[in-house]
């Protein structure tokens, strides 16, 4: 009894847990396991490491083998599946489908229209028992770790298990080209207009679209999903080209142009070309105007429009006598007459616009036979002989004194080599077919008309235009600066009858003159100008006789006293202007090119 006693005493532990006396072979053995000994942090974690792992595996075992229930964070169409069983989650989402299918209409918004897609649209159903079965499917296939994952990720993260469903495709599909066809709009080109002085501008509109199956494709997704919640759906968009800001103010902009005559169509001058306002754009205004939110813009342009209207330009026309020249000739001299006539109607209704040249023979044209004109006198060098067209210089030099009256410029003038009678001293102007014109400019704002006419022995000039300054008046003034008188030569000629003469050649005194042009305004003197300086070549009168044999008894005679010179006549006053007839065409002036050396007086 003792020795049990004994023997039990030594396997109990010491009371309250205080350790047991040793002996000093055991303190020599613990004192070497000590210095092995982890430390207690250490080993209090991989207690609790493996504590965890056990308890992962056995809870794991547990959740694969006998939870039957959804796993934890699995939703379908919004509802939280978690924990619940099949039955339960089929119940919820019945309930829920049988909502959808009341109240379920997709809401798409596009380019701020709304558009529904109801459940007749989509002609969905919705599988309760597939659905509640792909639920309780989650964190139950695959190995054993994509298990623990897919649990894992459910309950962190949340997992969405889409119902299974049928929809109509075709009709859906239907509802979608129809949502498409109403979206789309095609872009609107820029377009601008000009009326009135102002430019309007329309920058155009972008265009919409939308790709029917892309819109099907994102709408089946949210009704796979169950998500009825309204949606965003954003068209393709065109835009418009930018407008051609250089090529508007091409076609807006346009040169000032004046009223005038329309010639080409009409030579008589009968015939208004319109006149045409001036517009200007401001480029850097309308490129900023084209910068700002508005699609359609306007802006004012410069308009600058003609002086006149075209009727009152047409009022304006020929109205006014700006000069005038009425000379007289022999009418029986019916070549001389003859060639008169000719050259006065060539020149008569030559319409002259503004900065035209009047060219006198380019008007006249050659004289020839064959276009009716006569041989007269004309002079050539020392002598007058008879030449085809002699006598039409009486007519350029009556429109050289119209034309100086008229304050025209004068292009181009040639005094005659011996004084004329119908025009004064320095207001004639000779002229010869290739070699020398006579031409005067349309230096005024307007339209300028010769016209002409004549009676039995004279001739009228009148040059037709609009006198822009009341009271203006034209007058020359001529300086004889040297007079060389002729004298009358006696020359025998045996041809002639016994004691008779004959006249070969008048005579003409010699003249040296300057003209000056002086402009008057309501009778005050406004300017002087030069104008020319003339030379006419003295011709002494040549008598031919064929004188009598003198007897002795006969007394002895002087020579033929000289005749006094002819003073040039003045022309006639010029008459009162008459309505002018319609205009013809000017000819353009031409320059002569072969000299001819006659010319005609």
């Amino acid at each position: 009894m003792d020795e049990r006693e004994g023997k039990l005493n030594q396997e109990l532990p010491p009371e309250n847990g205080a350790p047991a006396p040793m002996g000093d072979e055991d303190r020599g053995r613990v004192g070497k396991h000590q210095k092995r000994r982890l430390p207690t942090g250490v080993i209090v974690a991989i207690s609790v490491v493996c504590a965890l792992l056990l308890a992962a595996v056995a809870g794991g075992w547990y959740l694969l083998a006998g939870y039957d229930r959804i796993y934890p964070g699995v939703t379908t169409c919004g509802i939280d599946l978690s924990g619940m069983t099949f039955a339960d989650a089929g119940a919820a989402l019945e309930q829920k489908f049988l909502q959808l299918n009341d109240t379920g209409d997709l809401v798409i918004s596009i380019n701020g229209a709304d558009y529904s897609i109801t459940p007749e649209d989509s002609g969905i159903t919705y599988d309760v028992q597939k659905t509640a079965s792909d639920a309780m499917e989650q964190g139950r296939t695959g190995s054993l770790w994509q298990r623990l994952a897919a649990i894992f990720h459910a309950w962190q993260k949340g997992t969405e298990v889409k119902p299974v469903l049928t929809m109509n495709e075709q009709s859906l599909r239907a509802r979608i080209d129809g949502i498409a066809e109403t979206v789309a709009t095609s872009v609107a080109k820029p377009t601008w207009s000009y009326y009135n002085g102002t430019l309007t501008v329309d920058k155009g509109e972008v265009g919409y679209s939308v790709d029917p199956e892309i819109l099907l494709v994102f709408v089946s997704d949210r009704i796979t999903r169950g998500d009825y919640s309204p949606a965003e759906y954003a068209p393709d968009v065109t835009y418009p080209e930018q407008p051609d800001v250089s090529a508007i103010i091409a076609a807006v902009e346009k040169e000032l142009v004046q009223p005038t005559l329309d010639l080409q169509s009409d030579p008589s001058g009968g015939t208004i070309k319109s006149g045409q306002a001036g517009v200007e754009l401001d480029q850097k205004q309308l490129e900023s105007l084209l910068k700002n939110s508005d699609r359609v813009v306007t802006m004012k342009a410069t308009v600058t429009e003609p002086e006149y209207t075209d009727e009152e330009y047409r009022a304006l026309l020929f109205r006014d006598v700006l000069g005038s020249c009425t000379t007289s000739f022999d009418a029986s001299n019916i070549g001389r007459t003859t060639n008169v006539l000719l050259a006065t109607e060539a020149c008569d209704s030559v319409v002259l616009l503004p900065g035209d040249v009047f060219s006198y023979n380019g008007v006249v044209g050659e004289r020839t036979y064959e276009r009716g004109f006569k041989d007269a006198i004309v002079y050539v060098g020392t002598t007058a002989e008879a030449g085809v067209g002699g006598g039409i210089c009486q007519v350029s030099s009556t429109l050289y004194y119209a034309a100086l009256r008229a304050d025209l410029e004068i292009v181009e003038r040639h005094a005659h080599s011996r004084t004329v009678t119908y025009v004064p001293l320095g207001e004639d102007a000779t002229v010869a077919w290739g070699h020398l014109d006579f031409r005067f400019k349309n230096n005024t704002d307007y339209p300028l008309k010769v016209i002409t006419s004549h009676s039995k022995s004279s001739l009228t000039v009148k040059l037709c235009g609009t006198q822009t300054v009341e009271g203006k008046e034209v007058k020359m003034d001529t300086t004889v600066l040297s007079h060389t008188p002729f004298t009358v030569v006696h020359q025998v000629d045996s041809t002639l009858p016994v004691g008779t003469t004959k006249v070969k050649s008048n005579g003409y005194s010699g003249y040296a003159t300057e003209t000056y042009r002086v402009v008057y305004v309501n009778g005050l003197e406004v300017s002087r100008t030069f104008e020319n300086k003339s030379t006419y070549t003295k011709y002494d009168k040549v008598i031919l006789e064929n004188p009598a044999p003198v007897s002795s008894t006969q007394p002895v005679t002087d020579p033929t006293t000289p005749t006094t010179p002819t003073t040039p006549t003045t022309p006639t006053t010029p008459t009162e202007p008459t309505t002018p007839t319609e205009p013809i065409s000017p000819t353009t002036p031409t320059v002569p090119e072969t000299p001819e050396t006659p010319s005609n007086p």
